[in-house]
């Protein structure tokens, strides 16, 4: 498991991920933050396509859905981005590993 972090542009807190990849795809991830924004999200497990949410586009994204659906200013946030960019790594690590 690999954990990081991140402060958001928007409202200046900081967003923890922690990223644990299952198996070629599949990402285990647990959000961590006091944003009140996310807090729908915050310590549960979410499964995605890790290959998937690093090339889809935004608008195609699950986790930007996810996303969507608990914040009500997800274009003016980072949150995305932050937890996009630690799948990214994450997914390069495991590769690296394998």
């Amino acid at each position: 498991m690999c954990k990081y972090a991140s402060r958001c542009s928007l409202c200046n807190r900081t967003l923890e991920v922690q990223a644990q990849q299952q198996d070629m795809n599949i990402v285990k991830l647990k959000i961590s933050s006091d944003c009140l924004n996310l807090e729908p999200l915050v310590n549960r497990t979410i499964c995605l396509d890790a290959i998937y949410e690093v090339i889809a586009p935004k608008e195609r994204s699950l986790l930007y859905e996810l996303l969507k659906h608990c914040h009500q200013q997800i274009e003016s946030c980072t949150a995305y981005d932050i937890i996009k960019d630690s799948i990214g790594q994450n997914l390069g690590r495991y590769y690296e590993l394998v």
